[in-house]
């Protein structure tokens, strides 16, 4: 059965929209990460590190980024001492990240910071335009999550650039 144009015209709005969102988010992150504190992957970090210990690989993984992005994340934060590196009980070779009582408390005080600057500017939403916006982002974010793989394997990525003439020899 073919999709209607309508449906596919709404859908596309629905991810720009959304992809708006994402450049938004980052760019307010980075502002606010000079008056507020860790934004972004390190807020994160100490988001997740506040409800267990893990290892720098595990955060990765459960943050769905490279390793080399939690590698950079992790040296500001030690530095700060938000985090603390320990000795892993079940492996002497590696190294087990905490939150530290200094990270606890500024992760408590930044995130309450955060929701009261949020709340702030839906001062003009009523409570169900709150819940419904809630529930649609959780469904989408779930959609999203459950269709990544399939996505990955089923589409092959744009390229960016046009292959250059070396590139394309290669490929011949």
């Amino acid at each position: 059965m073919p999709i209607p144009a309508s449906r596919t015209d709404d859908a596309a709005d629905l991810l720009s929209a959304v992809l708006v969102l994402v450049r938004t988010a980052r760019a307010v992150g980075h502002r606010r990460t000079q008056a507020l504190g860790p934004s972004g992957t390190p807020y994160a970090v100490l988001k997740t590190l506040a409800t267990c210990d893990a290892r720098a690989g595990d955060l990765a993984t459960a943050l769905g980024v490279s390793p080399s992005v939690i590698s950079r994340a992790l040296v500001p934060l030690e530095q700060a001492g938000l985090i603390e590196r320990r000795h892993d009980a079940d492996d002497a070779r590696a190294w087990r990240l905490t939150l530290s009582d200094l990270g606890r408390q500024t992760l408590e005080e930044q995130h309450a910071e955060y929701v009261r600057l949020f709340t702030e500017s839906l001062s003009d939403w009523d409570d169900d335009e709150l819940r419904n916006a809630t529930k649609a982002l959780v469904r989408l974010e779930q959609v999203i999550s459950e269709q990544a793989d399939s996505f990955r394997t089923a589409h092959n990525p744009i390229p960016l650039a046009a292959p250059t003439p070396a590139a394309q020899e290669v490929t011949a």
